[in-house]
């Protein structure tokens, strides 16, 4: 173990994947080098980590961590205190969503993102946070989104200080708050009101895209179409977005029959449920297929 056994994270902080790993860890209250990932040194790590991609992430006792999903999880589970993720059904499974929402979706609509960045100012600015007073994980991934590729640009700034004036001080509400984050509340597993309008939203785009993905995956086709309010689109299949569906799934069976009822029960009005009670179709691909990596 490093004498000081502070982890090491290796990645430009002016990405959303590093920032958001690096929100998560001061949220952890963990203690973390920040180094940049030259070239050099990006050839040893993914030579120890078996990945070509950063960040990457050091362990105090020198394991060699990628993918950042794969990262916040091994996160979460090694330092499960304070809690980044609610316990409960309906709030947790309402926290993945909106975790791959911000990171696998959102970021890549940005025609769409004006209206949508406008609901979520108004949702965070009635609620505190996306899940209520504390925030969770996806509140670090959507403020890392944030600051990274949305409030870079002065005219994006110009908007949001217009119509969407919380969204301005996200991270910065995020770091003040960084003391509550273990009180998530889970108490009555219930939501705040001002998301079903959010979570309207990613029924109506990502979680149908997760329907037609699914169905595409199964079918070896490279895309599917979907109208997104400017005619049908052509988007790419994404191996991920179903990785992160089924685990989704799964995750919903460890909470018994009676939890899924509740997930359903809040999901299904808002269309946000079908998509994750299909069957897992990723080990039926053929593994020459490069979807399937």
């Amino acid at each position: 173990m490093e004498p000081d056994g502070r982890y090491t994270l290796y990645g430009d902080l002016a990405r959303r994947d590093a920032a958001g790993l690096a929100a998560i860890l001061v949220a952890k209250r963990l203690p973390v080098a920040l180094v940049d990932e030259t070239p050099s040194l990006a050839m040893a790590l993914a030579a120890r980590a078996g990945r070509e991609e950063g960040p990457y992430l050091r362990t105090p006792e020198g394991f060699v961590l990628a993918d950042a999903f794969a990262i916040r999880e091994w996160l979460e589970r090694v330092h499960p205190e304070p809690a980044l993720l609610p316990a409960t059904p309906v709030r947790r499974t309402c926290a993945r969503l909106l975790e791959d929402w911000v990171e696998l979706w959102l970021p890549h609509w940005p025609r769409r993102a004006w209206g949508t960045l406008e609901r979520l100012g108004s949702h965070v600015a009635a609620a505190g946070f996306l899940l209520g007073p504390a925030p969770t994980r996806p509140d670090q991934l959507l403020a890392a989104w944030l600051e990274t590729e949305v409030l870079v640009h002065p005219h994006a700034r110009d908007h949001l200080a217009k119509f969407a004036p919380r969204l301005l001080r996200f991270g910065e509400d995020l770091l003040a708050a960084g003391e509550e984050v273990s009180q998530a509340p889970d108490d009555g597993d219930v939501i705040p009101i001002s998301l079903l309008g959010v979570l309207e939203e990613i029924a109506a785009d990502y979680h149908a895209y997760l329907a037609l993905n699914h169905q595409a995956l199964k079918g070896h086709e490279d895309e599917v179409r979907l109208d997104l309010g400017l005619g049908l689109q052509p988007i790419p299949v994404q191996t991920e977005c179903e990785v992160r569906r089924v685990a989704i799934g799964r995750e919903l069976t460890g909470h018994g029959r009676p939890g899924r009822r509740r997930v359903a029960g809040m999901l299904e009005p808002l269309g946000a449920w079908h998509a994750l009670t299909l069957p897992p179709v990723l080990e039926d691909l053929d593994a020459s297929d490069p979807r399937s990596l």
